[in-house]
């Protein structure tokens, strides 16, 4: 009897665990730091955030953080700083980048730095 109440008292234990497991919050993945060496030698560091509904990024460039968000692109990843109108742009593909500048009063974007690879 007394073994059929240990069993039975474990089961409800795995129970509830699984049921907490479900009724707690989504976790925030670790955000993923990586160091660009661009054209010219310049460095830029990123830092990937957010989750999987809102990506973003942080990158240290020309001095400034620049946060942005993630934004539509037909292929790799866009980011931009301000969707739909003037700010930066940082483009990543696997371990390439570019960050460019986009103004929104001529609907151009200019290169600011191109050829960006992570570093190893």
């Amino acid at each position: 009897m007394r073994s059929k109440d240990l069993v039975l008292s474990a089961g409800l234990v795995l129970c509830a665990g699984v049921a907490m497991a479900d009724e707690m919050p989504q976790m925030t993945p670790a955000p993923e730091v990586f160091h660009y060496v661009c054209d010219r030698g310049v460095g830029i560091d990123a830092v990937y955030t957010g989750t999987d509904d809102a990506p973003a990024a942080v990158i240290y460039a020309e001095g400034r953080l620049i946060s942005m968000s993630q934004a539509v692109s037909a292929s790799g990843a866009r980011y931009a700083e301000a969707a739909g109108a003037s700010g930066y742009e940082w483009w990543t593909k696997g371990d390439t980048a570019t960050l460019s500048y986009f103004d929104a009063n001529y609907g151009e974007s200019v290169t600011l730095f191109a050829f960006c690879n992570v570093a190893e």
